[in-house]
């Protein structure tokens, strides 16, 4: 008679991957459900454009609203529907890495790959949260695998799949650009790399990303290229203070707490261990021009200014399969168990810490959750302060601001608006502006002391309360709240757009 464990034993590879994904995914989903945190400012901005779907906004591009649109029109506007995709995609990029992987070596390593991945830390605290690098890892790891199926048996229906993946990708984040940097590098060394890239397969996998991109081209093309712009501002090489070592070091830290500590070491171990090895192959040669010049680039930004810990997630999708790889090929399944085990036993703390402010409270992590704290409660006060007064307006001067408030105070019956300035920084100030006709009787929510340049516009102001909101034990955020009333200085209002703004009671 068959043993439970023997029967086990036999379970195919998908099958393993299967329970697997499926188990930390419904802990994900549960602690999605009764997480406390509020949405953090870009997760209520993200939310905010989902309720006015375009092809593009100021600093992003489109994708992202479009599927807060469609998981909050299945179930409803609460945190856990906002963030529902963010596992349920990570998820399906599991199966994705294990189609490319089992494609790129075999089943083992695809199964391992696909493992680490689900479980690595960077993966579990990209669940929590709705973030543009959660579709675009997934349309990344897509166009991996059909670049895998084109390389091995060139065909019409991969180089289709592999275009349109390129397009969905570029309509998640513009950091799909590496990919195409990365197969450049990988391909056009080698006469068969080149012969694939200028194929008619290579010309058809181009029209299908273009024409999957080009609404968001034209939508660009249209708004004088303002994603592009924002884009290339983020980088901030006018900043006063140029090359910064300790932030170099800083970014390179947090990849390897984004990978876990036993991959990192694998990594480490594998690049010195294989970097000569005559088992070398071009599906390595793929992987590194996928990961390794992401790093770098963004290691040199951090240095130059700054860079946040996942402008280089995409690079982990590469480096998770040949680190697999690497440690297969030298029957090093130790070190692939040890990592599974420590990411997952990461993944349960961050899913217990998510779920308990006291236990963030105890390892002394307050100041990690700070900005996903207070928000709710400041959107009720604000609410009640408006419907008490005689306002006609809420408005605001500051983005995040605005994008937390226009979340948390969407059971208010009056419009929010975003003080204009003379050049746009963000959506709100190009859709939600504040009118010269809508400044009769507005209250005016600032985390800024002096505003004395706003309110000296109006014909009168005064600051009617302070909301004091606490985050934690030892902090706290507050706003100030102003009545302004106009008639407005029309030399000090900025009436700068001809457009009207969107109504968004």
């Amino acid at each position: 008679m068959t043993s439970l464990s023997q029967r086990i034993g036999k379970l195919p590879p998908l099958a393993w991957l299967a329970t697997l994904v499926a188990a930390i995914t419904i802990f994900r989903l549960v602690t999605l459900a009764v997480t406390p945190l509020n949405l953090g400012p870009d997760e209520a901005q993200y939310w905010s454009w989902s309720r006015d779907l375009a092809f593009g906004y100021f600093s992003k591009p489109p994708m992202i609203a479009w599927i807060i649109g469609a998981t909050t029109g299945v179930c409803g506007d609460g945190e856990a529907c906002v963030r529902l995709a963010a596992p349920l995609f990570h998820a399906i990029t599991a199966f994705l890495v294990f189609f490319a992987g089992r494609t790129l070596y075999d089943e083992r390593v695809g199964l391992w790959s696909a493992a680490a991945y689900a479980l690595m830390p960077g993966t579990s605290f990209s669940s929590l949260l709705i973030t543009t690098d959660v579709p675009l890892l997934m349309f990344w790891t897509l166009a991996l695998w059909a670049l895998a199926e084109l390389r091995k048996q060139p065909g019409t229906k991969w180089a289709i799949v592999f275009g349109v993946a390129i397009g969905l990708g570029l309509l998640s984040k513009y950091a799909m650009l590496y990919f195409a940097l990365g197969v450049g590098l990988a391909l056009l060394p080698t006469a068969a790399g080149r012969s694939l890239l200028f194929s008619r397969l290579g010309a058809i996998a181009a029209l299908a990303a273009l024409t999957v991109f080009a609404p968001n081209v034209i939508w660009n093309a249209l708004n004088e290229f303002a994603t592009v712009g924002h884009t290339a501002a983020n980088a901030n090489w006018n900043t006063a203070k140029l090359f910064n070592i300790g932030k170099a070091f800083e970014f390179v830290g947090a990849q390897f707490a984004i990978a876990g500590p036993v991959a990192g070491a694998l990594l480490a171990w594998g690049l010195i261990k294989n970097w000569r090895d005559p088992r070398h192959d071009s599906a390595d040669t793929l992987l590194l021009a996928l990961s390794l010049p992401i790093f770098a680039i963004v290691t040199v930004q951090a240095f130059i200014s700054r860079a946040h810990a996942n402008w280089a997630a995409p690079a982990f999708v590469a480096l998770t399969i040949l680190v697999c790889a690497w440690a297969v090929r030298r029957s090093n399944t130790f070190a692939l168990k040890a990592n599974a085990c420590l990411n997952l036993a990461i993944a349960l703390l961050l899913g217990a810490l998510a779920m308990s402010p006291a236990l963030v409270s105890a390892i002394g992590q307050e100041n990690s959750v700070k900005r996903l704290r207070g928000w709710e409660e400041a959107g009720r006060t604000i609410v009640s302060v408006a419907s008490s007064g005689s306002f006609d307006v809420i408005m605001s001067d500051d983005r995040e601001d605005m994008a937390s408030l226009f979340y948390y105070t969407r059971a208010r019956k009056l419009p929010l608006r975003m003080w204009p300035r003379e050049t746009a920084t963000n959506q709100y100030e190009i859709s939600h502006r504040l009118r010269a006709d809508e400044t009769s009787n507005v209250l005016f929510v600032t985390r800024r002391e002096d505003v004395s340049a706003i309110t000296r516009a109006f014909a009168s102001s005064s600051r009617i309360a302070t909301l004091e909101t606490r985050l934690d034990s030892k902090r706290k955020r507050i706003f100030f709240l102003f009545a302004l009333k106009g008639p407005v200085d029309q030399t000090l209002f900025p009436t700068f757009f001809d457009r009207p703004s969107t109504d968004d009671r």
